[in-house]
C-alpha cells in the first residue's frame, strides 16, 4: 500500500493585481464543491483571502477573529520562529468556512512585520 500525497497547488507572484487571491478563492471553493477537502492558506499580509472567505467587512472583524481564535493565523503559528524561540512549533488552528469542504489558515497583518 502506498501513501498518497494530496496535490498541492501554489499561486505566487510578486506583482500585485494579477488575480492570486481571486483565483485561490474560486479554485478552492470549486474544488470543495466537487467534494474535495481543500485547505487554503493566506500568506499575504493584506489578508484579502481571509476577509473574502470569512465575509469580513473591515478591520474590526479581523480583530474580533484574532482575539476569539488565537493561533488560527499564519503569523501567530510562526511567532516562535520570528522570536527566535528554541521550541517546537505548535500546529496552527484551521478555520472552518461556509463551505463544509473548504478550510482556511488565516492571514495576519503582523506577517509583514516579521
Amino acid at each position: 500500500m502506498t501513501d498518497q500525497v494530496p496535490p498541492i497547488i501554489a499561486l505566487f507572484n510578486h506583482k500585485g493585481g494579477v488575480s492570486k487571491t481571486t483565483t485561490t478563492f474560486n479554485l478552492g471553493w470549486a474544488l470543495a464543491d466537487l467534494g474535495k477537502k481543500v485547505l487554503i492558506v493566506d500568506g499575504d499580509p493584506q489578508c484579502n483571502l481571509t476577509g473574502t472567505v470569512l465575509g469580513f467587512d473591515g478591520v474590526d472583524d479581523f480583530e474580533a477573529f484574532y482575539k476569539k481564535n488565537p493561533n488560527a493565523n499564519i503569523s501567530d503559528a510562526l511567532d516562535p520562529v520570528f522570536r527566535g524561540a528554541n521550541a517546537p512549533l505548535k500546529p496552527a488552528s484551521i478555520t472552518r468556512t461556509p463551505n463544509k469542504n473548504l478550510f482556511l489558515l488565516a492571514g495576519h497583518i503582523a506577517l509583514a512585520e516579521n
